[in-house]
């Protein structure tokens, strides 16, 4: 998941004392905190069982995480630009470790929800304080590689965290609780370089009061493109957001069994592929790109949660894969496509509006599951998520058709 950061008002295009340790540092503190977020996409095959969560409590603790991610979007985004980069990434690193704590001795699924919130700060605090500090600190050379690690940052510890968590309970190396205690090791260690490392956002370079004052913005002329966009996400969004916490779900659904390395296996077939097309579809134009993507999304969403009522393994693998290629080549289309029409004044409110909706409308299909008076069944979340995925093709399709 990307989040905008603004454009640091330090003067950061001279070099500066202990540059390339400042670069590591933030890299490694933007990775390592989705690396911890992430061991708890697999691990909820374990708490499924073990604390035998239902599906509504399952739905939570991702409403639970885009709560705490929502609010910093919100609210806390430019915090760095008053307090500097390295005092936000501190705090985004402990609230990584009291997360990890709690969900190192979570006995009840309040105890989860609680610990996903507080990784929805963390998040939150590294997507804008520790992206604006790698690219404060980018190589002077190589520039690039800032906005680089910045986009990839996350999906990179995501991947890596699912992966080696899958890997590592199934083969019985560590218990769940040794690897949260790992991930509390990982990320004070993250701190220690942080501690070393250069500031390069002045203190109070922003007033207080106006860092809170959140920055969003839609002119009326980019309505109907911001519309399109909006939907693309939103709809794309909760497909992720879904997976995020019943990648398990699915495996026993269709598997007929699960494990946490079933589940974060799952969950990575969804996550590369999004990556890698995103990148993919930023060389063609973005309205026919976005046109199409969002179709590929919809009819492999489709099919993938046709799997809920007819199991077969390899038709939900490569349909999920295609619902990640979908999902990465329309948010990147999707974006580029609202951008096509603002100017640079727009933009910072434009994108805040964006995000701000992709992670409040996302929220909507765990929400409801959450709410359901009775259990959810295999059948009613095919037939809820295909209703969704098609009120997001028709909405995107309908938009465009509206754009001039």
């Amino acid at each position: 998941m990307t989040t905008v950061f603004h454009k640091s008002l330090a003067k950061t295009d001279n070099d500066f004392p202990r540059r390339g340790l400042t670069f590591v540092a933030a890299t490694a503190c933007l990775i390592c905190t989705f690396i911890a977020a992430a061991i708890a996409i697999p691990m909820m095959a374990e708490w499924r069982s073990g604390l035998s969560l239902s599906e509504s409590e399952i739905a939570m603790t991702v409403v639970s995480y885009f709560a705490g991610c929502v609010l910093t979007l919100f609210f806390f985004a430019r915090l760095s630009n008053f307090f500097g980069r390295k005092p936000v990434v501190l705090a985004a690193l402990l609230l990584g470790m009291a997360a990890s704590l709690m969900y190192a001795n979570a006995l009840e699924a309040s105890e989860i929800y609680i610990g996903r919130f507080l990784q929805g700060f963390s998040c939150g605090f590294a997507s804008s304080a520790a992206m604006s500090w790698v690219v404060d600190s980018a190589p002077l050379k190589y520039p690039w590689l800032g906005t680089a690690l910045t986009a990839a940052g996350p999906n990179i510890g995501l991947s890596l965290g699912t992966l080696i968590t899958g890997v590592v309970l199934e083969s019985g190396v560590l218990t769940p609780a040794e690897l949260f205690d790992c991930a509390v090791v990982l990320l004070v260690v993250c701190s220690g370089l942080a501690f070393a490392s250069t500031e390069t956002m002045r203190f109070g370079s922003e007033s207080l009061g106006s860092v809170f004052v959140p920055k969003i913005a839609l002119p009326v002329h980019l309505r109907r493109r911001f519309f399109a966009s909006a939907i693309a996400f939103v709809g794309t969004w909760g497909v992720g957001s879904f997976l995020q916490g019943f990648s398990a779900y699915l495996c026993q659904a269709v598997f007929g069994h699960s494990n946490a390395l079933l589940a974060g296996v799952l969950y990575l077939v969804l996550i590369v592929p999004n990556a890698t097309m995103g990148v993919f579809a930023g060389r063609f134009e973005p309205r026919p790109t976005l046109k199409r993507s969002i179709l590929l999304f919809t009819a492999a969403a489709l099919v993938a949660f046709g799997t809920l009522i007819h199991p077969s393994v390899w038709v939900l693998l490569i349909s999920i894969a295609l619902t990640g290629a979908g999902n990465g080549a329309a948010c990147s289309s999707g974006l580029r496509f609202l951008l096509a029409g603002t100017s640079i004044q727009e933009r910072a409110g434009v994108i805040s509006a964006l995000y701000l909706s992709a992670y409040v409308g996302s929220v909507i299909p765990n929400l409801v599951i959450a709410s359901m008076p009775m259990p959810v069944t295999e059948t009613m979340m095919a037939i809820g998520f295909s209703a969704w995925v098609l009120l997001t093709l028709i909405g995107v399709w309908g938009c465009l058709a509206r754009v001039r």
